[in-house]
């Protein structure tokens, strides 16, 4: 497979993971922030909350695999290049982006098991998706510049 070709799947695959993960934040949008207390309060709090959990391990296994396909092709062809500084930069995000998907699977798992609140739930999912965000709007705008370089 050409680098072209490989490049061109990133790029296009860039644009399906940012529209999956405005999808996420819709869901997280979803949840109310007030403990349920009824049954009916309980199943409306736990509809968004079960998506949440679906999505975001989808969204996650997606996003590996797109990682071992930069990491594997175009990152060693932008260290052989000279660009190992931002190579490192690139590297870094994907293991701070993984870090913080676990951390969502962590606190979905909590609630799950009653550790937390739905409030703390809530609150620290939406924290989580704000960082992720974050860093993948810089990243996917960085890895669209440097990419097409290629």
């Amino acid at each position: 497979m050409s680098l072209k070709l490989v490049v061109d799947e990133l790029i296009a695959e860039h644009g399906t993971l940012t529209a999956e993960w405005r999808e996420i934040e819709k869901i997280i949008n979803e949840v109310k922030h007030e403990e349920p207390k009824t049954k009916e309060e309980k199943y409306n709090f736990l509809k968004p909350v079960t998506d949440l959990f679906g999505k975001s391990h989808l969204f996650a296994t997606k996003f590996k695999v797109h990682e071992i396909k930069e990491e594997r092709f175009v990152f060693t062809e932008m260290a052989e290049r000279g660009k190992e500084s931002l190579v490192h930069r690139l590297l870094d995000d994907h293991r701070r982006i993984d870090e913080l998907l676990e951390n969502m699977r962590r606190l979905l798992e909590d609630y799950r098991f009653e550790k937390i609140s739905a409030k703390d739930l809530v609150e620290k999912i939406l924290k989580t998706h704000q960082e992720i965000t974050k860093i993948v709007s810089e990243h996917i705008k960085i890895e669209d510049q440097e990419f097409r370089k290629l």
